[in-house]
């Protein structure tokens, strides 16, 4: 049990201690008072002020290399007296007291080091008053220090006079060398964001940054700021203004592509970044940014083009090696992926991720020996549970539904949201086996412990949906919508289901429109916006839809959608074209089978 000093306590204490004590020990106590900022922790303010808002002033005591101005002043007993209350009240979290004798010492002193410590102790005790007193004081004492400048313009506008801080940031900028200013031009306006309004931030900062208009950090600095209040045109104009004053200022031009992607300006972010590496080919930094791009855009070519040219530049690079890979892999080019992931794994022998990109290729390629290898070879912690799941999938292919089970059951899971994983994978698993009523079962069984589970009712909801049972299907998924408003995927099967097996068109059509703003270009939910409005009649709009959603994924049930459709409006040729190949590359799929006597029919 911790305990606690009543205020007379520490006085009394302190009586004792400077009475006791040896000249020596006192005077490494008070060096150490002396040296320290007030770094302890005491009692947190009241306002969201805190002393990480006075900069550290331990080393700035001296602006430029020259010896520090310190007074001479005798280590007297009343002097050892109100530091050692100082430091010991601080401990105990006695800040007014701590705070008190600070400032006796301060002024007693005219030491600027304890002028700092006691502005910073008045801000922990939320004394803004007595803060700006004592950081006055400290300006006197230290009229070269840029973090007492930058302390009183901090103060000021935490006291919501931002125009009186200006004077101070000014100067405090202008002490600082051109390599610093930027820094302390961001902190500056870190702290203008968090205590004035966007228009006071914006307006200061933009006054600070027009004192400095040939230098390119300050007008990077203006643009952070700026962006961070959201005003991202000006924010822009000051990054074209780094570059005009540094055309190879590698951070403006990172920071100006990232803008105009957050703008989803995607044909100038793309056309500016293309530029900027012709003229700077090296710029390894943007180009991998570039790449990102492309592959979160899903343009993958653009995407191994730009991979490849960091390669070429840094043959060490792990992110273009596992990029590289997983492009190889989606094209279904596993020797070339392969090769990337050996290279990553003798640039670094510990990477588990190459390893499990490793076994899915072995995977893919029926290698099911090979795979299990790959997957069972993998110990970290951040892939191993993964690793685990696809063991199971291996040994589903390998050996059949009960191996799977097994392996499944092997599992020991760390955490809930693991548990649940497992529990949803063998659902999966007795699903497609056609053990509907074990798979019901086990979800029931989970929704037992966990009623408001929103992936449990999801699935249990899609067993619904392979019983025809709509009613089911409706209860959970209007709980998934009530616990989640707007989850996509509950409202694409909702809807996608009374489109199917009902003629509730128009409330199908509510629905999937409503998921299909979230995610427009989804193929599962394009498919979904196709059927309906077959169901509709509207027979060219389902055919555009279908056909999008087929460009964007090869599955089964998308093809016999579009065959069907393609089929009612006439267009049998096409559809049986449609139909063929979907035929030849899922040979087994229940659906397109269902519709074989027509396709292969006379009438085309």
């Amino acid at each position: 049990m911790p305990t606690f000093l009543g205020k007379n306590r520490i006085l009394s204490l302190v009586r004792k201690f400077c009475q006791a004590a040896s000249y020596f020990a006192l005077l490494a106590l008070i060096s150490a008072a002396l040296n320290s900022c007030a770094g302890s922790t005491g009692k947190k303010s009241s306002t969201d002020v805190t002393s990480n808002d006075i900069p550290t002033v331990e080393s700035n005591a001296e602006s430029d290399g020259a010896p520090q101005n310190l007074p001479g002043v005798e280590l007297s007993p009343d002097l050892m007296y109100k530091l050692l209350l100082s430091d010991l009240a601080r401990q105990r979290s006695y800040n007014e007291v701590a705070l008190d004798a600070l400032v006796d010492a301060a002024i007693e002193t005219r030491d600027p080091r304890l002028a700092a410590q006691a502005t910073r102790q008045a801000v922990i005790s939320s004394q803004f008053g007595t803060a700006i007193q004592m950081a006055r004081l400290w300006q006197e004492l230290a009229p070269d220090n840029i973090d007492v400048y930058q302390t009183l313009g901090n103060l000021l506008v935490v006291e919501k006079q931002p125009q009186k801080a200006f004077d101070y940031y000014s100067k405090a900028l202008s002490l600082t060398d051109e390599k610093n200013r930027s820094q302390l031009l961001k902190q500056i306006g870190n702290t203008l964001i968090r205590y004035t309004s966007k228009e006071q931030a914006l307006e200061l900062i933009e006054t600070l940054a027009a004192e400095y208009p040939h230098s390119a950090d300050v007008a990077l600095a203006h643009a952070s700021v700026s962006s961070s209040l959201k005003q991202y045109d000006t924010a822009a104009t000051a990054l074209d203004r780094a570059l005009a004053l540094e055309p190879d200022n590698i951070d403006a031009a990172v920071f100006k592509f990232s803008l105009l992607v957050l703008q989803k300006k995607d044909s100038e972010a793309d056309q500016f970044a293309t530029e900027y590496l012709k003229k700077h080919p090296k710029s390894l930094e943007l180009r991998n940014l570039l790449a990102r791009y492309y592959l979160e855009s899903n343009n993958l070519e653009a995407a191994e083009r730009e991979y490849l040219i960091i390669y070429r530049q840094d043959e060490t690079s792990i992110i273009a090696l596992m990029s590289l890979a997983l492009i190889r892999m989606d094209s279904k080019k596993y020797d070339d992926a392969t090769q990337y992931l050996e290279k990553v794994l003798q640039l670094q022998s510990t990477s588990d991720l190459a390893r499990l990109y490793l076994g899915d290729i072995a995977s893919l390629q029926k290698r099911f020996d090979d795979a299990i290898q790959w997957y069972s070879s993998i110990s970290d912690t951040d892939q191993l549970f993964a690793a685990r799941l696809r063991l199971v999938d291996v040994y589903l292919k390998r050996d059949g539904t009960d191996a799977a089970l097994r392996e499944l059951e092997a599992i020991h899971p760390e955490s809930d949201s693991q548990q649940i994983d497992i529990i949803l994978l063998k659902n999966e698993l007795l699903t497609k086996s056609g053990r509907i009523d074990e798979a019901l079962q086990v979800i029931n069984d989970a929704l037992s412990d966990n009623p408001d589970n929103i992936d449990l009712l999801y699935a249990r909801a899609m067993i619904s949906a392979q019983q025809k049972d709509v009613a089911g299907l409706e209860k959970d998924l209007l709980r998934v919508l009530e616990i989640k408003p707007g989850h996509v995927q509950a409202l694409n099967a909702y809807g996608f289901t009374l489109a199917d097996l009902t003629d509730r068109y128009k409330e199908a059509y509510s629905l999937i429109s409503a998921a299909h703003q979230q995610k427009p270009n989804d193929p599962f939910i394009l498919d979904s916006m196709g059927w309906v409005e077959y169901r509709l009649g509207n027979l060219d709009a389902a055919e555009g839809y279908l056909r999008k959603a087929l460009s964007k994924r090869n599955d089964p049930e998308i093809a016999y959608h579009l065959s069907e459709v393609l089929f009612a409006a006439g267009k049998k040729r096409e559809a049986k074209k449609v139909w063929l190949k979907a035929k030849k590359e899922f040979p087994d799929d229940e659906k397109l089978n269902s519709i074989s006597e027509k396709m292969k029919g006379n009438s085309l």
